[in-house]
């Protein structure tokens, strides 16, 4: 275009006035109008100089690009790099989280290569976590300090998830087929192993919610209701004791049941309605043999027998809990209608069938003894057993 067209052409003069004005977007529309395709650029340059956010930025940049010819590889290139060095940087800072974010970052990390920026490259790469094109980026700058460095860390990194994923592994494994103190132990290692990632948190904190309380279980066997206590002496009562009865009579520890010399010992513990034996009200402790009825106070009675040396058969004649059976001892704790035997493994109910009896946890053959969990759902010898409390 001639000078003399300049001049007087209106446009200039607008893209001109535009620029003096700082109105950097309008002047380089004008400056197109115009056919002045460079000028165009250089507003759109102007404007990503002055930008304060990275997208107003990211844009001029685009825009300017469309305007520099083809033939100006120098510009174009420069012009690329400051994208690409803009988008690392506001990513150093905000993180690269969404999909978008991540998107954009790569494509400044592939620029920037092909830019011999290698180096800014290689921080990208670092920021999505592709650590092998951040060692190839590494290795194209020379940086051979951070390389081994990166090349350490991402060993220790990848034997840390190997060690996770077995670990993973071993708890769907043992928690499947009832060995849930091993499960237990490997989601807690799991945890040690990887401290950031929550959901194994939540697999240990729902696990640990299902364990029933210590030394204590209550199933439903068949349609009946049996407890197993693995402590004796026991205090019975309708507070945190060791067998919880409910009843308006019965004190919070209202007796003490224990096996002495092979005897049964009934020991009322100053209960405020008394515990009655065959009826009567006794003070202190009292040694029995064979089964017998204790009432603790006027509305719950209970029939006691001894199980042999180490364990005993409490029923729930009547009061709330009317048909309960509690069995109490120490060691292997058996009731006849089950064939299987309740132990206490650090606290834990543990359920082992016996030699022979064919035993399921959830549709899963167990060939070894199954550590209970609330809602579990078994059979034991074709007989349907649930954990409810």
């Amino acid at each position: 275009m001639s000078w003399l067209k300049r001049i007087f052409d209106g446009r200039h003069r607008r893209a001109l006035a535009a620029e003096g004005a700082g109105q950097w977007r309008r002047a380089a529309a004008l400056w197109a109008e115009a056919e002045e395709p460079i000028r165009a650029a250089d507003a759109l340059l102007h404007l990503a100089d002055r930008s304060k956010e990275l997208d107003e930025r990211l844009d001029a940049w685009h825009d300017a690009l469309r305007w520099l010819p083809e033939e100006d590889e120098e510009r174009r290139e420069e012009v690329e790099r400051r994208m690409a060095l803009a988008i690392l940087a506001d990513a150093k800072v905000r993180g690269a989280a969404s999909g978008e974010e991540k998107r954009r970052l790569l494509e400044a990390a592939g620029k920037l290569e092909l830019l011999d920026r290698a180096r800014e490259a290689a921080d990208c790469f670092e920021l999505l976590g592709r650590h092998e094109d951040q060692a190839r980026c590494l290795e194209l700058a020379g940086e051979v300090e951070k390389l081994e460095a990166l090349l350490e860390r991402t060993s220790r990194a990848e034997a840390s998830e190997s060690r996770l994923r077995r670990l993973m592994s071993d708890y769907e494994m043992a928690l499947r087929y009832g060995a849930r103190l091993e499960a237990r132990d490997a989601l807690r290692e799991a945890a040690r192993v990887a401290p950031d990632e929550r959901s194994i948190g939540e697999l240990l904190r729902r696990l640990e919610k299902r364990m029933p309380p210590p030394s204590r279980v209550r199933l439903g066997v068949d349609g009946k209701r049996v407890a197993f206590v693995g402590r004796l002496p026991a205090v019975l009562g309708r507070g945190e004791v060791d067998v919880p009865i409910r009843g308006t009579s019965v004190s919070r520890e209202h007796a003490q049941v224990a096996l002495e010399d092979g005897s049964l010992v009934i020991r009322d513990l100053d209960s405020r309605n008394g515990t009655l034996v065959r009826g009567l009200p006794i003070s202190g402790a009292i040694a029995l043999t064979g089964e017998t009825e204790i009432g603790l106070g006027d509305d719950v009675s209970l029939a006691v027998r001894p199980l042999g040396e180490a364990s005993l058969l409490i029923e729930v004649l009547s009061g709330f809990d009317r048909g309960d059976r509690i069995v109490v001892g120490e060691g292997p704790l058996a009731w006849a209608e089950l064939e299987a035997d309740i132990s206490f493994a650090e606290g834990w109910a543990v359920l082992a069938a016996r030699s022979g009896v064919e035993l399921t946890l959830e549709g899963q053959t167990c060939a070894l003894p199954v550590h209970l969990l609330l809602e579990d759902r078994l059979v034991v010898g074709g007989r349907p057993v649930e954990v409810l409390a």
